[in-house]
């Protein structure tokens, strides 16, 4: 018979189960454990995440206002190849704008506008608007043909600058055709 050594206190029994107090076996279980060390807080992972999301949201906001009022801008005629002392309607929503830089324009001029306007008043209204407002400032009515619909003008500063108002009478709306060649 093989002669054991002696069992020490604390020594583990070789199944690991069973520890040696000195007196008796008792279960390893039984040991009070070394506390761990505490975990470290991971709350700023969501103070950069909640941080990262405010700003995404406020800059989508802020896209979001950017794209409407350029929109709305140029529906109500902000963005227009008309000079900005060209007489507005009020309330005319844009339909369509081109701008025609070459020749085939006016003699002495190289760039062409031509827009077309909607209004939600009568064509009388809007003719008597353009007759008043074409003839101030710098602007100057040189012939109006009322069979057709149509105000000639030009600039009183660059006569070369010269242009067209067609007012079409859609019902109760009106489309205004503007053609300046300047």
């Amino acid at each position: 018979m093989a002669v054991q050594p002696p069992v020490q206190p604390g020594q583990l029994s070789p199944d690991g189960m069973w520890r040696w107090d000195g007196v008796q076996w008792v279960p390893a279980a039984a040991a009070p454990y070394a506390q761990a060390a505490p975990r470290r807080s991971r709350n700023w992972i969501w103070w950069v995440a909640g941080g990262c999301a405010v700003v995404l949201v406020l800059g989508l906001v802020g896209a979001g206002i950017g794209v409407y009022n350029l929109v709305n801008s140029f529906q109500h005629g902000g963005l227009a190849c008309l000079p900005s002392d060209f007489p507005s309607y009020p309330g005319a929503t844009v339909i369509t704008e081109n701008t025609y830089v070459g020749t085939g324009v006016a003699p002495g001029d190289s760039k062409r506008c031509s827009m077309v306007l909607r209004s939600n008043d009568d064509s009388a209204t809007v003719t008597s608007f353009y007759q008043d407002k074409l003839n101030s400032g710098d602007w100057k009515v040189t012939a109006y043909i009322g069979s057709i619909g149509q105000i000639q003008f030009q600039r009183v500063s660059r006569q070369q600058s010269v242009g067209v108002v067609e007012l079409l009478g859609r019902g109760s709306q009106t489309e205004i055709h503007i053609q300046l060649d300047s």
